[in-house]
């Protein structure tokens, strides 16, 4: 997907990057920024990505070096190459702008993730293969299993 978004580095050189810099704790707190549902991007190409993640916190649990995910749905912004290439495409502009909030309460139900979506919003709109529905609640579940790893990780910081 990277190579379909501009970048130079193939995807395992990314992958090996990230398990490089935790497992040896080149940084004391990396954190990567994955987006789902990005134009183009397949049920298994989401699956990779939800799966390097999960490689990472298995990693920095064993590592000097820790780990912190944050993960966005894709969303175009006007101006970018692929904006106009969704708008070559067929999709409306206008709808592409039009924001809206994601919620990774469950509706409401689990407080502990109130305030975790602040940054999570999307268009409401399919760019991938992956539905939005499915892509929400890998999302959801991602931000949740962060939450309690860094809620678990400042617990064990305090009574050492």
């Amino acid at each position: 997907m990277r190579h379909a978004q501009g970048g130079g580095l193939t995807a395992e050189c990314r992958r090996a990057n990230g398990l490089r810099e935790v497992a040896l704790g080149i940084e004391s707190n990396v954190k990567g920024y994955f987006i789902l549902g990005y134009p183009g991007e397949t049920r298994d190409d989401a699956l990779a990505t939800l799966a390097h993640i999960r490689r990472l916190w298995a990693l920095s649990d064993r590592s000097p070096g820790t780990f912190r995910a944050s993960a966005f749905t894709f969303r175009p912004y006007p101006g970018s190459p692929v904006f106009h290439r969704l708008v070559q495409q067929g999709y409306d502009p206008e709808a592409m702008q039009t924001y809206q909030d994601i919620d990774l309460t469950d509706h409401g139900t689990d407080e502990a993730m109130r305030g975790r979506d602040e940054f999570n919003f999307g268009t409401g709109q399919q760019f991938g293969t992956v539905p939005l529905t499915q892509l929400h609640t890998w999302l959801a579940d991602l931000t949740r299993e962060q939450h309690h790893r860094n809620t678990t990780t400042a617990r064990q910081e305090v009574t050492a």
